[in-house]
């Protein structure tokens, strides 16, 4: 019961977070295509819009943070997410490594100096990401250890058992919560060499790659559905 109202929670809060994404993508797409404004106020504009996008996304990592708390595992199969999102999972969440693939899809023209900047950030990541990555892959190994360790007495081997998971747990959290913060600071990182008529350029095809995702994991999802549905009205 406890999980259901956990999930049900996010999913009003996630919905109406996308719900407000897709309308920060039409911001950005206009503040692409918009002319006849001098610099000055097209600089003015796109700061602040690129804030509120930042925010944004700020308030979906503090409500993620939540559930972190609550229901760590939960977030490694999140329910208002189809399978197809779930194959893109890297620690519940995007790889911050894919934010340098997007940068490479859109001509934004970068100079010799920013060229360096962000290759040396991605360099940067990738070690750090590498060295989540093999902290994760040694956890399930270290909690059969420690369990082990700590199981051997026979009469309390259940509480044994428990403080063993509340420890897994703990490590869980602190792995997810690292991750987050490296996903946050990759973007922000970016943003800072970028000027702001390339970062607006650069979270736009953030947002529609994510939105693309999305869209197909539903119609995948639903296609998958379909002859369950069909079935269940021949049958009555």
């Amino acid at each position: 019961m406890a999980e259901n109202n956990i999930v049900r929670s996010f999913e009003n809060f996630f919905q109406g977070w996308l719900n407000q994404r897709e309308q920060y993508h039409q911001e950005l797409i206009q503040a692409i295509t918009i002319h006849g404004t001098s610099s000055q106020e097209s600089e003015i504009r796109n700061r602040e819009l690129i804030i509120r996008v930042l925010n944004h996304y700020g308030e979906y990592y503090t409500a993620k943070a939540r559930i972190t708390r609550e229901d760590v595992f939960l977030l490694f199969c999140p329910p208002w997410l189809s399978s197809f999102e779930h194959s893109y999972l890297w620690l519940t969440g995007f790889r911050p490594l894919l934010a340098f693939r997007l940068l490479s899809t859109y001509d934004l023209e970068l100079s010799e100096d920013q060229s360096q900047r962000i290759n040396s950030l991605q360099d940067e990541i990738n070690r750090e990401v590498q060295q989540l990555t093999n902290i994760c892959a040694r956890a399930p190994t270290l909690v059969v250890a420690l369990a082990e360790d700590i199981g051997h007495v026979q009469n309390g081997i259940t509480v044994h058992l428990d403080s063993t998971m509340d420890i897994f747990k703990t490590s869980m959290e602190a792995l997810v919560q690292c991750a987050d913060y490296l996903r946050r600071r990759t973007l922000v990182k970016i943003l800072e060499i970028l000027s702001s008529s390339q970062a607006v350029k650069f979270l736009a095809t953030v947002i529609q790659y994510q939105l693309s995702i999305r869209r197909y994991g539903q119609r995948r999802y639903g296609e998958q559905q379909r002859p369950n549905v069909v079935q269940q009205d021949n049958s009555a």
